[in-house]
């Protein structure tokens, strides 16, 4: 059962107007910094608000989104991914993944985890340069991921370079030179996506409570494995992250906010300083009828990326996932990837 638990709030207002070049040396953008950092160092997760995202730009998507998810489940079934090894752009199925199974092989638990309770669809830029690689059925889908993803651009660049001063790295563009597909030049491969989340309702279950917990997961218990995550949630709630101290605390739904958690590459990236925190999405009672939606961009970084650590380890760092035997983290993203289809 989940508690009650108060993840950092960062107001972005004084760091938002402007370019990287304009705000890097201000005092804003260094209490910025401190707080986005230690945000992420504690926790593991923070929200950003006043992040000059349009709520109109992220409602758009989500209602595209809901227009496609709720055509016929073979008109769907044209966009499913290809070969999602390779190009991750496409439509996934509630059969297809299980996000929990990255957690059950790291631990060495037996069996297999169960599908993931959801529907998403993947817009990988890369591979989906135009309105070929999007569903026809859906006027406009292609242009709400394109305006999405570009009001974020600016966020994600000094969000980098947030962290790299928070880390006091020596070159503090490094981590922006190794994001240049998002940041400068979509020509350069990359697996950064926007994923479209579709929670379909769920059976309520008789004899319950409206507060009571019922075990039922609809996004297995994982660490995400890219960089950074921006993620937008609607207000069903269940989202949850395990604490520091263990607990899972809710993630709940704060208006306009973006949920910022970091992935395994800042983690390896850091040294463990800045932890890949585990997040899974649960169905109680008072939620599980009802229909669930989020949207994130996922940043990771262009395919020649490798895996290096530029601090001193933090002591006693257990890694959310092992890669040691991975020289690049595409690499690892195929792996991954290939382990969250297995049944």
């Amino acid at each position: 059962m989940s508690t009650e638990y108060n993840f950092p709030i960062v107001d972005c207002t004084d760091i938002i107007s402007g370019s990287l070049q304009n705000v890097e040396n201000t005092a804003a953008f260094k209490i910025f910094t401190q707080n986005i950092g230690d945000g992420m160092r504690n926790f593991g997760f923070v929200y950003l608000v006043n992040h000059g995202i349009t709520p109109e730009k992220v409602e758009n998507l989500f209602m595209k989104s809901r227009e496609f998810f709720q055509l016929p489940a073979e008109v769907k079934a044209k966009y499913k991914k290809v070969n999602q090894v390779v190009s991750f752009h496409g439509f996934t199925s509630s059969d297809e993944e299980n996000a929990g199974e990255l957690d059950r092989k790291r631990n060495g638990a037996p069996g297999v985890a169960l599908p993931d309770l959801k529907e998403a669809f993947d817009f990988v830029s890369y591979y989906a340069k135009d309105e070929s690689s999007f569903p026809s059925e859906v006027s406009g889908f292609k242009q709400a991921a394109d305006e999405f993803r570009s009001s974020l651009t600016h966020l994600v660049e000094k969000s980098l370079r947030a962290f790299a001063d928070y880390l006091k790295l020596k070159d503090p563009d490094c981590f922006i030179k190794e994001h240049k597909s998002i940041l400068a030049d979509d020509s350069i491969k990359s697996q950064t996506f926007i994923r479209s989340n579709y929670y379909f309702p769920l059976e309520q279950n008789e004899g319950t409570k409206p507060d009571e917990i019922i075990n039922t997961q609809r996004l297995g218990a994982h660490s995400d494995i890219g960089t950074l995550t921006f993620l937008f949630q609607d207000e069903c709630g269940g989202l949850e992250a395990r604490a520091p101290d263990g607990v899972w605390a809710d993630v709940k739904p704060i208006k306009n906010s973006i949920v910022l958690n970091g992935g395994f590459l800042l983690e390896a990236w850091s040294g463990g300083n800045l932890p890949a925190a585990q997040h899974r999405v649960q169905a109680f009672s008072g939620n599980r009828t009802r229909l669930r939606q989020s949207v994130g961009l996922f940043v990771n970084p262009d395919i020649t990326t490798e895996f290096q650590t530029f601090v001193t380890n933090k002591p006693n760092w257990e890694p959310a996932y092992s890669y040691t035997d991975r020289t690049t983290h595409f690499e690892f993203f195929k792996e991954v990837v290939s382990y969250m289809r297995e049944k």
